[in-house]
């Protein structure tokens, strides 16, 4: 499954903070982001509109569209930024626990994600990473994952805070 599809499976329909953090993970693609793109204002026409050489610049393009859209583009640190990286780390996980047949691919999904995304320190004690100096693959606990899936569909808050 595409990151989008898991994110509007868990989430609904993302916001602009979702986009910029989607986008800086390397979960989205410009052409995702600018088939996304609301508005009508100048910088969301111009975003939609990038393409060949142009597109070196989208990044500047994403955080103008996003601050005309919403006032402002949240940054690595903030409160939103956070927020943001919370619902993209709980969709992955939820895809990946949904789709993953074994544990050996769970777990790698797993690390994948704690390298992309961070992880909270909650977070930690789900999955022991691999060492490749010694060639032990990382390992998951499934129930874990699940447990801690459940505590934040319950409303328990991470913020981001990467280990």
């Amino acid at each position: 499954m595409r990151s989008l599809d898991a994110f509007r499976a868990t989430h609904g329909e993302p916001t602009w903070d979702d986009m910029v953090t989607g986008h800086d993970f390397g979960f989205l693609s410009p052409a995702q982001i600018q088939a996304w793109t609301p508005g009508e204002g100048p910088a969301a026409v111009r975003l939609r509109t990038l393409e060949g050489e142009a597109l070196r610049t989208f990044e500047a393009h994403l955080w103008a569209a996003c601050a005309e859209a919403v006032g402002k583009t949240p940054r690595p640190g903030s409160a939103r930024w956070s927020q943001a990286q919370d619902r993209w780390r709980d969709a992955l996980l939820r895809e990946a626990l949904a789709t993953e047949t074994t544990a050996a691919h769970l777990a790698r999904r797993v690390e994948r994600l704690y390298e992309q995304v961070g992880c909270p320190e909650d977070m930690l004690a789900m999955l022991r990473p691999s060492q490749t100096w010694s060639g032990t693959p990382a390992t998951v606990d499934p129930a874990a994952v699940q447990r801690f899936l459940d505590r934040s569909q319950k409303g328990a808050r991470r913020f981001g805070a990467a280990s």
